[in-house]
Order: C-alpha cells, then structure tokens, then sequence
C-alpha cells in the first residue's frame, strides 16, 4: 500500500509526468489503461500543450513577425486542443468496438498524454527552426522544416498511442483507426485554422483566411503541383463557357 502510495506521489509531481512523458511512454500509457494518476497527467499534459505548441507556434509566425507572432501562438495549440475534443469520443467508440471497452477517462487519458508528447517534441524543435528562419530561409523551405518538425512530433504521439492500446486482438486495426482519425480531424482543423506561416509579400496579416476547400482537396492539389501539374494555370487555359443571350439576368440590371 505505502509502495503505491509513493509511487503515486511521485507522478504527481509535475516534473515526474514530464520526465515519464519523454522517457518513458510506456509506462504512462500502462496508468491510462489501469485508470491510474490521470489527473496530475491530465493537467501536466494540458500545461505541456499550451507551453510546447505555444511556443512552437510563436516560431512559425516569427516568420512574418508582428502580430503573427501572437496569431501563430494562439492557433497552435487550438488546432491541438479542438481535435483531441472531436477525436476522444469517436476514439473511445472504435477501441470499445475492436474489443477493448476503456473507460472514457481512459481514453482521455491517453489523448492528452500523446498530444503532450508531441506538444514537447514541438518545444524541442522550436529553437531549431528559430535559428533556421533567421538564416533567411525561403517560404517553402520554411514550410517543409516546419512539416518534418510536425511529422516527428506525429510519431512521438504514436508511440503512446500504440503502447496505450496493449497487447490483445484488433492491436494493428485499432491502431490504424485511431491514426486515420487524427489525421483527417487534425489536418482539417489545421487547416480551417491557417494560416500560420505567412509570405511576407502578403499585404494584410489575417487570423483566419476565407474558407477555400478542404483538407483534402489541398492535398490532392499539393500532390499534381509535386508532379507538375498546376491546376490554376489549367483553369486560365480553359476558354470561358459560352454565355447565352438572356434578358433576365440580374447583372444586365446593374
């Protein structure tokens, strides 16, 4: 009993979880299944997430400067935040469905701890990229360090993720459940979000840009611009559709 008392002591300490969260994932994914010290977890791990995609975020807009700094800073970690409130409910329905009925503060659990993972991956980043975007770097290198910084956080949540769900059937489904849903919520939430790192040709700093497409779409479209084929310079070649002579069309009235 004094042996789980101590132990629990321990993890309650702030600087204990963050320890556990970098260095030892497994065993923090152990206490969300065996509904363990989720509190002190919970809060350290939303502390992590707003210092970590904070101030990674406050690195991206550096690249504008100005206001972007504090635009950058905010939107981070609500794109973090806004997909862990959308994903957690949907997660604890497919682990129920693949054979494992966790508790909800399970789930909630093992989100936070992954989403505070990879919220001091992006901490770690952050000095890096600073000194890469004073180098001068241009927007689209920019943007790709920024992308492979995210990428490595990514798999910094996996990893919890993964040792979250234990041994048993439905292991590598419930995985690929879990990573697909992440990724479509977090990318179109991101996305509804952007932008972060702004060109400094663009005239005005916005904080959200006007809705255009999905996530999806800008992804399809990334992909044939890789390839070489730009689906603007598509449209400009098009000749513009005939337009039948009508008397009651209202731009005539203007």
């Amino acid at each position: 009993m004094s042996a789980h008392v101590g132990r629990g002591s321990a993890v309650a300490s702030p600087s204990a979880v963050l320890s556990r969260l970098l260095r030892a994932p497994g065993e923090i994914a152990a206490g969300c299944r065996e509904d363990r010290d989720l509190r002190p977890l919970a809060v350290t791990a939303l502390a992590a997430i707003a210092a970590g995609a904070a101030a990674f975020g406050g690195v991206l807009g550096s690249y504008r400067g100005g206001v972007q700094i504090a635009y950058a800073a905010i939107k981070v970690p609500l794109a973090l935040l806004f997909t862990l409130a959308i994903c957690v409910p949907a997660l604890h329905a497919i682990a129920a469905t693949l054979g494992r009925p966790w508790s909800l503060r399970t789930v909630i659990g093992l989100s936070l701890a992954a989403a505070g993972r990879s919220s001091l991956v992006l901490l770690a980043f952050a000095p890096a990229l600073w000194l890469i975007l004073d180098w001068g770097t241009s927007y689209h290198a920019a943007a790709i360090c920024a992308a492979i910084a995210y990428g490595v956080a990514g798999l910094a949540a996996l990893g919890v993720l993964l040792r979250g769900l234990g041994p048993g059937p439905g292991r590598a489904l419930t995985a690929l459940g879990f990573v697909a849903l992440f990724f479509a919520v977090g990318g179109q939430t991101s996305w509804i979000l952007r932008p972060y790192l702004v060109r400094p040709r663009t005239e005005a700093t916005p904080f959200l840009r006007a809705r255009e497409g999905g996530f999806t779409g800008a992804v399809v479209t990334s992909g044939r611009s890789a390839v070489g084929i730009y689906d603007r310079d598509l449209k400009q070649l098009e000749p513009p559709p005939p337009v039948a002579p009508t008397r009651d069309r209202p731009e005539d009235d203007l």
